[in-house]
Order: structure tokens, then sequence, then C-alpha cells
């Protein structure tokens, strides 16, 4: 769906109203019986030993409903699958849309990600360490672009000029 361009308040009060109404979908009966077709798709992704029990169904929208079955992988406790089916107006036809792994309530997640120079504490680091400098270091300079080669150079040349640091476009000044 497109987003409108005209502010709300500019908008007639009738179509404020239908803007900000929302509607509950109901279940539709065909996506809700295709278990079964449900299940096939979570074992084509998850393989046999990954599929546990059917958990439920919710409605998503008119003709399209998420089936949820248990994910059975060891590294995945607390997850499930969710496959979405959904049939077109009119058809008898059920098909899948999306067949995806969630996490549940209960389930171990990763942490947030957190940059390097924000996990580094005292003692990470030893002698010899070394880190990358910043972007905006002002002690980076424009580093050696030699990169025109001469007819009688190889790729030996480039080679060495790489392990020395040659070619880097920023070095410390």
């Amino acid at each position: 769906m497109g987003r409108c361009s005209v502010p709300l308040r500019r908008l007639p009060s009738a179509l404020v109203s239908a803007a900000t109404r929302t509607r509950t979908p109901t279940l539709d009966a065909g996506c809700a019986e295709a278990v079964d077709l449900a299940r096939a798709a979570a074992l084509e992704q998850a393989g046999p030993a990954g599929v546990g029990e059917h958990l439920g169904t919710a409605a998503d929208d008119d003709r399209v409903v998420t089936h949820r079955f248990a994910a059975l992988a060891p590294g995945y406790v607390g997850w499930h699958w969710a496959v979405t089916v959904a049939r077109a107006s009119r058809a008898k036809a059920v098909t899948v849309d999306e067949v995806c792994l969630l996490p549940g309530p209960d389930a171990l997640v990763a942490p947030p990600w957190v940059p390097w120079a924000e996990r580094l504490r005292p003692g990470d680091l030893g002698v010899g360490d070394l880190l990358p400098a910043p972007a905006d270091d002002p002690r980076l300079e424009p580093g050696y672009h030699g990169t025109a080669r001469r007819s009688g150079d190889g790729d030996e040349v480039a080679e060495v000029a790489r392990e020395l640091g040659l070619g880097r476009p920023r070095v410390l000044s």
C-alpha cells in the first residue's frame, strides 16, 4: 500500500475515521484446514526431525492464515515454524506463501549486537595486539596509490606491495 501524501487533518472527517478504523480478519476455513500442506512446507525447510506438533492457527488477513508448528531442532528450544498459507478470492486451492522459523517468548536469542569499539574492556588487549583506526581519525592520511604497472612488472610486485601495506587508501601519518 502506498502512503497518503495529504496530512490527515486536511481530509474530511469521514475519511479520517475510516483510515484509523481497524478490522479483525476472520479465519478462512479453507486455509485453516490446510494443516497438512503447511506441515509439508515446514518439513521441506526443516527436514523430518525438525517439525513437531501443530501449535495453532492465526488469521493474518482475509484468506491468509499462519500455522505454527513446534521446532524440534536441539539448538532452537522455544522456537516455532510459522507457515503462512493463502488462497485467492473465489478460489478453493490453498497455496504456501511463506515459511520461517520464529522465536517464541521462551526462546534463547542472541543479545543485541554491539560494535567492537564499545565491547572492548581494560585487559582485553595484550602486547602486540593491533586495532583498526576509526574512520574519522585525524591521523589518517592518503596512502600510496602506485597502481600503475610498467610493462616489466609482474603479479609478484603487486603482491609484495600488498604485503608491505602499500596501496591502502588511508594510512596513519
